[in-house]
């Protein structure tokens, strides 16, 4: 894996950006595995899609005119979570003010955003 691959998983924008700009597709997002383009005949103009190649998984992206736009949706990932519940501002009283689930303060959470940002 190369450090531009490393970095669009990790959710850089920039580097998803490029992987799709050079026809790179990243792992399956659900197995790992090697993912594939597709082509779908629907009767009218085909409509390319990104799947994961192992049978099994059944993961695969939206479906698009264009084969790049297609490598694009799949090759578009979330920025993982950056800080511990404890150390967000919307962690009060061992509980979580986005969600109203109590969490621990060393969990992570999708919607952290630091303590002086708010």
């Amino acid at each position: 894996m190369t450090d531009l691959e490393r970095r669009a998983l990790l959710g850089d924008r920039q580097a998803q950006e490029e992987c799709t700009q050079q026809g790179v597709l990243l792992p399956c997002w659900k197995c790992g595995g090697e993912a594939e383009v597709n082509e779908l005949h629907t009767g009218g103009k085909p409509l390319y899609t990104v799947a994961c190649q192992k049978h099994y998984c059944g993961a695969y992206g939206a479906g698009s005119s264009s084969i790049q736009k297609a490598i694009e949706f799949w090759n578009t990932r979330p920025t993982l979570p950056v800080g511990r519940c404890g150390e967000c501002a919307a962690y009060v009283d061992s509980k979580c003010a986005n969600t109203g689930y109590y969490k621990s303060e060393t969990g992570f959470c999708d919607d952290f955003a630091p303590k002086e940002d708010i």
